[in-house]
């Protein structure tokens, strides 16, 4: 729908006058016509045609070059090889996808690459490549790791190592400090104080500075740091009991017998199971909560927040203005949430099957079938619907493969693809053009109705009629 730049009438001259002398080369052979088609003969004619298409793609590169499915174009986005390749730049900003590679670039925001996606990205703030590499990166600080090797840098100094052979971090895993010598024979890490060396980890621990205790797991152990908290254990997993924020006005007291009895207690909060799962009961000051067979049936009351689960029969629950319903779990899921004033909806069906109400527009999906998403008067439909994901990365690497039909709407413009560009369809206003593959193309544009065959080789409109792909104006 854009305007093809006219070549000018003396090159189109002296271009004529080239293709008329080929034309009269050819007939001197015409007494050869009868004879068997010789060697000789067969090379002329080759080395012929492909100097005269050599010559009109010199001359007229983005004409003859524009065939479906090995260059095309549709509402402003270049593709090449049918969907395996994509570019368009807008607004300054570049995009390129070449999807066999699931490789994408974008140039906003320094660029950002992805390379067989979902397994690598670069940033300028992180790259990574799973679960190869993953570097990270500020103003202050670098972490990067690649396989067993890591090293960075921090307000504390460079680090680095070998695992599980040596190795030092500052400021990792929250963690002011950590490091190991061939683990897990040696460990430490040091954190506002407190230091933690394992020997043989997890069997046995020494905690010093502001901590004391020691465990030998799974036997008993024991860790406190005075005044704030204090933990036991005997027979781990069974026996445990924990105190913690003494140093508050809401000190929690807990001890857990594995599976017999469990209890925690606060001023404000309580909880107490018998026999896990057959009984839990929970108490806050404004919801109280009984689970028996969990997850089979539980009820909450209270004030703003109330509700039921029959499991996986029916469930309901409110807080507020937020509700959560499911029937036949996961065979139907409804959620409707508030930030704010603004509303949130979300509706599935086979887990797979959703519709969304969010603040990216509404979300239609019917696995495998179809697949609608729009906002204000933005809209998309895509058919079938193999992968229901509303992520990028997978929009516009992946869905482009699997999608063979698609349909878009912009404000005053509409597009429409199927099977990879063999029908296109665009509208803007009361312009309009329509393309068959390579074969026909239907235009009404600033220049009047129109039509092209075999991209471009023959044409015809108002002002300019095409022969050989050469634009010549009337």
């Amino acid at each position: 729908m854009r305007n093809r730049k006219l070549f000018p009438f003396s090159s189109v001259h002296s271009l004529f006058t080239l293709f008329l002398k080929v034309l009269t080369r050819l007939r001197t052979t015409r007494s050869l016509r009868r004879l068997p088609v010789t060697s000789a003969r067969m090379h002329f004619l080759q080395v012929t045609l492909c100097k005269l298409l050599l010559l009109l793609f010199l001359l007229f590169p983005s004409t003859l070059w524009a065939v479906w499915p090995l260059s095309w174009e549709l509402d402003g986005e270049k593709r090449f090889l049918g969907p395996l390749i994509s570019f368009d730049e807008e607004n300054q900003e570049k995009h390129l996808v070449v999807r066999p590679l699931l490789f994408s670039y974008d140039s906003e925001e320094g660029g950002a690459y992805n390379y067989l996606f979902p397994l690598g990205k670069v940033t300028p703030e992180k790259s990574y490549f799973v679960p190869v590499y993953l570097s990270k990166r500020n103003e202050t600080e670098s972490d990067t790791s690649f396989l067993l090797f890591f090293g960075g840098r921090s307000e504390k100094g460079g680090y680095g190592g070998f695992f599980p052979f040596y190795g030092k971090l500052y400021n990792r895993y929250a963690r002011d400090e950590m490091g190991f010598i061939l683990w897990p024979f040696y460990s430490y890490s040091r954190d506002e104080g407190a230091m933690k060396t394992n020997v043989l980890w997890p069997f046995f621990s020494f905690y010093g500075g502001t901590d004391k205790g020691f465990k030998a797991w799974p036997i008993y152990g024991k860790h406190e740091r005075p005044g704030v908290r204090k933990q036991q254990f005997f027979l781990w997993p069974v026996f445990f009991t924990d105190e913690k924020n003494l140093d508050t006005d809401e000190p929690v007291h807990s001890f857990f017998a594995v599976p017999f009895y469990l209890q925690s207690k606060s001023s404000t909060r309580e909880y107490e199971s018998v026999l896990w799962p057959f009984f839990t009961h929970a108490k806050n000051n404004e919801t109280e909560k009984w689970d028996i067979l969990w997850p089979f049936y539980s009820k909450t009351i209270g004030e703003e927040t109330k509700g039921y689960s029959f499991f996986p029969v029916i469930s309901k629950m409110t807080t507020g203005k937020d509700r959560r319903f499911t029937f036949l779990w996961p065979l139907y899921v409804e959620s409707e949430w508030y930030v704010k004033d603004e509303r949130f909806l979300q509706r599935s069906v086979t887990a797979i099957n959703r519709y969304i109400e969010d603040d990216r527009g509404t979300f239609l999906n019917i696995w495998p079938f179809f697949e609608y998403q729009g906002k204000n008067e933005d809209s998309d439909f895509l058919l079938p619907s193999l992968l229901p994901f509303r992520e990028r990365g997978i929009e516009r690497i992946i869905k482009p493969l699997i999608t063979f039909y698609e349909r878009k709407n912009r404000e005053d413009r509409s597009v429409t693809n199927i099977f990879y560009g063999l029908y296109t369809h665009e509208k803007a206003g009361q312009t309009w053009k329509t393309r068959f593959a390579f074969l026909l193309t239907l235009k009404n544009d600033q220049d009047g109705p129109g039509f092209e065959l075999f991209s471009g080789l023959f044409g015809i409109d108002r002002k300019t009629t095409k022969i050989f792909f050469i634009p010549i104006n009337r």
